[in-house]
């Protein structure tokens, strides 16, 4: 069975313009364009009858959203492509495409079909800092990890199907500093903090005492996913703005380590959620 990230490391060598969250198109005078595209399909990002067709417009557009953030950027404009059911009413319909207006970005189109599988694909395109865009690449030994918020609990709480994506965040960090690496937060800490690391050919020191859980275990904030927050590192002597909370230190080795709350360090083996892995 094919793995995810296999699959995106192949296709990534095909096209230079893949970034990381986002896809990275100079465009001269005007700027730098960020373009993503997510998916929200039924049974595997959200449930069509538990959740409702405007949740699917939503989330498939502030997923892409988030991926923008991710990158430093600011979205502008997006589209989405729906296959809804074949008895899908005109109000559900309509509802998709204002779940999708409500998720903060200029929807400027799509495509609308009808089938046996149902779900939303929403694209985000977007405008990078003056600064550049923000990659996984980045990080450097002594650089500090931030988290934008508190993790763990998004399924259950019913939190993924209607985050914020962390827009204005990104764009407080980006003004406020130097940022060397982000991501953001959809298949878990332990995972996507894990792609920081191999792009950047660097390690980390976890501290488990400063990760914001939100009233979850340890592990279950480590690995859930869906949180869609933003890590970032930068230098030790820059200051984040309030609301970002310093949960580690990049090392020069690529240990990937957790300092448990009694002082012992052992290995982070926990990994988050990824699509064609069992």
């Amino acid at each position: 069975m094919v793995r995810e990230l296999d699959l995106v490391r192949w296709v990534c060598q095909r096209a230079p313009e893949n970034g990381d969250d986002c896809s990275v198109l100079e465009c001269g005078g005007w700027g730098t364009l960020l373009v993503t595209t997510d998916s929200v399909i039924d049974g595997v990002h959200a449930h069509w009858d538990e959740y409702g067709p405007a949740v699917f417009g939503y989330k498939a557009v502030a997923r892409g959203m988030s991926d923008v953030a991710a990158m430093g950027g600011e979205p502008l404009w997006a589209l989405i492509a729906a296959c809804l059911p074949d008895a899908v009413s005109e109000e559900q319909a309509r509802a998709v495409v204002t779940g999708a207006e409500g998720a903060g970005c200029r929807l400027v189109g799509g495509d609308t079909a009808f089938g046996p599988t149902t779900y939303v694909v929403g694209t985000v395109l977007g405008r990078a800092h003056p600064k550049g865009p923000v990659l996984r690449s980045g990080a450097r030994p002594g650089d500090q990890v931030f988290v934008s918020g508190a993790l763990g609990g998004a399924v259950a709480s019913g939190r993924h199907a209607s985050f914020r994506p962390r827009v204005e965040e990104a764009r407080r960090l980006m003004d406020a500093c130097d940022v060397h690496a982000m991501i953001d937060l959809s298949d878990g800490l332990a995972t996507d903090l894990r792609h920081i690391l191999e792009a950047s050919q660097v390690g980390c020191r976890l501290e488990a005492a400063r990760v914001p859980c939100n009233g979850v275990p340890l592990e279950q904030a480590l690995s859930e996913g869906e949180d869609y927050e933003l890590v970032a590192t930068m230098a030790s002597d820059q200051s984040p703005p309030a609301g970002f909370v310093r949960i580690g230190t990049i090392l020069d080795n690529p240990e990937f380590v957790l300092i448990g709350e009694d002082g012992k360090e052992e290995p982070v083996r926990i990994r988050g959620y990824e699509h064609g892995s069992r």
